[in-house]
């Protein structure tokens, strides 16, 4: 089955909104594209790698090393959406492999953010292999080069779908959180004082992180599931509430919002809400691998 197709209200003009490349253009892009889907993989490798360094051995590297090892290769993904969006003239996940390969770029900068702000690294050990496998997934396994979908010219595709990936990112990045939170927590509790333990921050810090990324997972699927709503239904007619990828965004907005309104309260345990956001990172990862499935719809169509 198949979308129908939408009124030109809706998606605007069909054609590309970036003017059209030269054939040397397009060849130096179409280059440039396989060659950052074959570094990419490598330097994220080498991030985790300098991350797991600074913490097994931190007298053997400078505390700036991995950082700036992260901020370059950030840069380098980013580089690489900014070619793909060249090449396809609209935004750059039209394909399952694209929206990882978008998902990966929001986490890891969302991680880089909070370790500036905090000026903590010791997490990034943890965070950052989960972009590392997505990247290395998407570049084995997704198309090599990206293919225009005329159905997705609509403004209203970036305002529905910028928000929804990036509030995946913050999800997840939240359930991280609550993970450490809780395995720190456990640590404590059985007075296991090892090397886990010293290279944590505090566990006040940890739950602090944990209802930033989950708040902002909130907001930013709010404004998703606002602007899908009107997407969605001008482009197919009707929303299916219970098709699995929107149904299970909409379970996981009502669990952020539970578990938003209950810190806020301030009468709601630190341990909650780590398991809730685990429990939402965990919807949220099933969200992620139901569109790979081919005999399961999505978004109305197979």
């Amino acid at each position: 089955m198949h979308p129908r197709r939408p009124c030109r209200g809706a998606s605007g003009s069909r054609r590309r909104r970036i003017a059209p490349l030269s054939s040397g253009g397009l060849l130096m892009l179409e280059t440039l594209n396989q060659a950052l889907l074959v570094f990419l993989p490598v330097a994220y490798g080498g991030t985790v790698t300098w991350y797991w360094l600074s913490v097994r051995g931190p007298d053997l590297i400078p505390r700036w090393r991995p950082q700036a090892w992260l901020v370059a290769t950030v840069v380098l993904h980013a580089i690489l959406l900014v070619v793909r969006t060249s090449l396809l003239g609209q935004l750059p996940w039209t394909t399952y492999y694209d929206t990882l390969l978008a998902l990966s770029f929001l986490m890891s900068l969302t991680y880089l953010l909070v370790e500036f702000s905090a000026r903590e690294a010791s997490t990034g050990m943890d965070l950052l292999p989960w972009p590392f496998v997505m990247v290395l997934y998407a570049a084995m396994f997704g198309h090599v080069e990206p293919k225009p979908n005329p159905a997705l010219d609509s403004p209203f595709f970036a305002m529905h779908t910028i928000p929804a990936i990036g509030g995946i990112a913050a999800i997840l990045v939240s359930g991280i959180y609550g993970g450490m939170y809780l395995k720190l927590e456990r640590v404590i509790r059985g007075k296991r004082f090892g090397q886990f333990f010293e290279r944590m921050p505090t566990l006040d810090v940890l739950s602090r992180m944990n209802f930033v990324a989950a708040a902002t997972g909130l907001t930013l699927v709010t404004a998703a599931i606002g602007w899908g709503a009107t997407w969605y239904g001008e482009m197919f007619q009707q929303v299916n509430i219970f098709e699995p990828k929107i149904f299970l965004t909409l379970i996981c907005w009502t669990v952020l919002l539970v578990l938003v309104i209950g810190r806020l309260s301030r009468r709601w345990p630190d341990r909650l809400t780590a398991l809730l956001s685990v429990a939402v990172a965990t919807i949220a990862l099933i969200s992620i691998v139901i569109p790979a499935f081919p005999f399961i719809a999505f978004h109305g169509h197979y």
